[in-house]
């Protein structure tokens, strides 16, 4: 078997514009970039404990976002094997030197399974993800919403003192769609290949639009002032760690009682949610089907809500 021995992985937030940068990075005629990919890293535990290759087989063939990669799984190889195995047949199909995939939680993981690997971390505005993660559902306000984003900056602080200064690069989203050109260089360079226009084609080839600057920033204009005070009172420290600019609205500090107060709120708001997406019967279906083990049931019902799941996405 050919191992990977040096992918890049592309690793932020979600909803913080991994895919717009995928997608550049995947139609460049040199490099083979894979969709997200937390399957790689999402069943190993912090202990560093791999899960055996039958329990991962297993959970493989119910997971939405490895069914779209479209890979093979070769039952001779065991786990470390077949995770590199996978970057392997993406290289393979689609005859390019360059390999990498998006990875938004537990990246840091990654480095027990690719010592040498480099890494692209893409981080965007985090009051701006909070408010795309609620719109996606994903959370009931934005203040849990606001949990994605920091979770993946958390865990990128963890990683980057970890690695070589030559093994990683940073992109802001917000310069990436200001100046989509010099900064795809920034990366070629970064990866030793020259740039391509070609980078640009996935405009014609998929559903997404060109990079728009509009998209910036949309907090200043369409986020209340008081969920702005209730981000910056939760994310404040790393924005500014990241070179974004704090309101003029007076800081606040959240009791206790109200962070609480918040969280059940937000579960209230998902659960109406998947209710609205996905109908009374189909939900109860998915909770008590996984209550209560009824593992083939569960199965069936998981792959009803992915095919919901996949007509709304973009």
């Amino acid at each position: 078997m050919t191992l990977v021995d040096t992918p890049v992985f592309l690793v932020g937030s979600v909803r913080s514009g991994t895919t717009l940068l995928r997608l550049m990075l995947d139609h460049h005629p040199e490099i083979a970039f894979n969709l997200e990919s937390e399957y790689l890293v999402s069943q190993i535990s912090n202990d560093r404990t791999y899960p055996t290759i039958e329990q991962y087989r297993a959970w493989l063939k119910n997971d939405r976002v490895f069914q779209h990669s479209r890979f093979s799984i070769d039952e001779r190889l065991d786990f470390v094997e077949l995770v590199n195995d996978f970057l392997h047949q993406k290289r393979s199909r689609d005859k390019k030197a360059t390999v990498g995939a998006t990875v938004h939680r537990q990246f840091r993981k990654l480095r027990w399974l690719w010592p040498r690997a480099r890494y692209i971390h893409i981080y965007r505005d985090g009051r701006d993800v909070a408010n795309s993660v609620m719109r996606m559902g994903w959370a009931g306000n934005l203040y849990v919403a606001a949990d994605e984003w920091l979770e993946a900056e958390r865990e990128w602080d963890q990683l980057c003192p970890m690695l070589s200064k030559d093994d990683w690069i940073e992109i802001r989203y917000e310069d990436l769609v200001a100046s989509p050109r010099l900064h795809l260089e920034r990366i070629c360079t970064f990866l030793g290949v020259e740039y391509s226009e070609r980078m640009f084609d996935y405009i014609s080839e998929t559903s997404y639009e060109s990079p728009r600057v509009d998209l910036s920033y949309q907090w200043k204009t369409h986020m209340r002032k008081a969920d702005v005070q209730r981000l910056e009172e939760k994310l404040g420290g790393t924005l500014l760690s990241r070179g974004y600019r704090l309101s003029q609205y007076p800081r606040i500090s959240i009791s206790g009682v109200e962070r609480r107060y918040l969280y059940l709120q937000s579960r209230a708001g998902t659960i109406r949610f998947r209710l609205r997406r996905y109908g009374i019967v189909l939900t109860l279906c998915e909770a008590f089907s996984r209550r209560l083990g009824f593992t083939r049931f569960h199965q069936r019902t998981i792959r009803r809500v992915n095919q919901i799941v996949d007509s709304t996405l973009k």
